[in-house]
């Protein structure tokens, strides 16, 4: 019944995506996965880079039956980006939440924040529903990822 053969994200970006969130560090830092590959930087003056063929799912939950993938949409398309509206706002914030304890400079409530800053860039119209979500069940999702979920390769 369940999904075989499939991926476990659902997207990969093809380069380095950057946004300025303006809260600014006392220095740069890089996190790199379990692999030794770097795909966050964090930059003093409030860059955020996350790393070109960093893979993620969207905005969760997400499970796939029957092959067909079932949970949270990411939104319409959104005209400037060709992309959901949820889709920079879902990366950044699942970088983020991926090295929360790896001595992230940011907390996950800023984490959270830069969530609804992006969701508003692309107006999307659920923004409010969604950060309300992340704020409530952000910590339950994270903590079950990593304790007993599959780990996605990143």
């Amino acid at each position: 019944m369940y999904c075989q053969d499939t991926v476990k994200w659902l997207y990969r970006i093809d380069e380095d995506f950057v946004w300025n969130c303006r809260k600014t560090l006392t220095q740069d830092y890089s996190f790199r996965d379990r692999k030794g590959i770097e795909r966050l930087v964090l930059k003093a003056d409030g860059g955020i880079i996350v790393r070109r063929d960093y893979a993620w799912d969207g905005c969760t939950p997400k499970f796939c039956l029957l092959d067909i993938l079932w949970g949270v949409p990411d939104g319409a398309v959104h005209r400037l980006t060709n992309k959901p509206k949820t889709y920079y706002a879902s990366l950044v914030h699942d970088a983020l939440y991926q090295f929360l304890d790896d001595q992230l400079p940011y907390s996950r409530n800023e984490a959270d924040e830069f969530f609804l800053q992006l969701m508003q860039e692309t107006d999307f119209t659920l923004r409010g529903l969604y950060y309300l979500a992340v704020r409530v069940f952000g910590s339950l999702f994270r903590w079950y990822s990593m304790n007993y979920g599959k780990k996605k390769p990143r």
